[in-house]
């Protein structure tokens, strides 16, 4: 049977692979070839077709019996009790207007539960990992998440849905917690979200509607680094995500049930 370490390090050999294939060369070209999905602003592009072809081809080649479920489409039940979640860009909307944050993610799951997972950030080429209960690593380094406490000086991550009719919830929530506090970043990217938290470059983030692959890699990435995931099923089906560093879970969970009652 396969470890988890080795798991990760599959993951880890795949992102190294899949990246390789990528002409650097012809990036530029594949950031206008782009079609709409839900949404004006929800694309999907050439680049991540191919992320996700070649990912999902070295996943066949290595791991011929695993599931897999991939965002763009692919989906495998395989027979291991193995499946590999695949974002091959999460943050495309970044990549099509040229801004420096989005990611490839990849989390693997043994009978439904997260054990191993890679983000690798496309543009500052770090790489963040985990293995299930031994810690989370940028770039080899062990990582771990800040010790801030105060939600007065936090600064907090979100991201907005692309259906107008959430946006207006979200506006909301936005309206009511941003007063309460240090401030608000909205980058573009879950995955990575989730990483930089883990490795303390934030203290808290929430969003809501968010798909398995947006968050799978990056929630357990947050937990091994010794933060705390949070999954709150609102209403009509959508799910809201929490995510914050070792102090601030308590406070932050009451401050967010209050901006949904708001």
């Amino acid at each position: 049977m396969i470890s988890h370490h080795e798991l990760r390090d599959v993951a880890l050999e795949c992102v190294a692979n899949v990246t390789s294939s990528i002409d650097i060369q012809s990036v530029n070209e594949r950031r206008t070839d782009f079609e709409m999905k839900s949404s004006s602003s929800d694309y999907v592009t050439s680049l991540d077709r191919h992320i996700e072809l070649e990912t999902v081809q070295f996943i066949r080649k290595n791991r011929a019996n695993d599931g897999i479920l991939g965002e763009e489409g692919a989906a495998t039940s395989g027979t291991s009790g193995i499946r590999w979640i695949i974002d091959p860009i999460d943050g495309t909307s970044n990549f099509v207007y040229g801004i420096p944050y989005f990611s490839i993610s990849i989390a693997i799951e043994v009978a439904g539960d997260v054990v191993a997972g890679v983000v690798a950030d496309l543009s500052s080429n770090d790489i963040f990992d985990a293995v299930k209960d031994h810690g989370s690593r940028c770039n080899n380094e062990i990582i771990r998440v800040n010790n801030n406490d105060s939600l007065q000086s936090a600064i907090v991550t979100t991201g907005f849905s692309y259906r107008r009719e959430r946006r207006e919830v979200q506006g909301s929530i936005l309206q009511y917690i941003l007063p309460r506090v240090g401030d608000i970043r909205r980058f573009g990217s879950a995955a990575l979200d989730l990483c930089w938290l883990a490795a303390g470059r934030a203290d808290a983030f929430y969003e809501e509607g968010l798909n398995l692959w947006d968050y799978a890699a990056g929630s357990l990435i947050v937990s091994e680094a010794g933060g705390t995931v949070r999954i709150k099923n609102l209403t009509r089906g959508i799910n809201l995500l929490t995510a914050t560093n070792a102090h601030l879970d308590k406070e932050f969970q009451i401050l967010l049930g209050n901006s949904l009652q708001h």
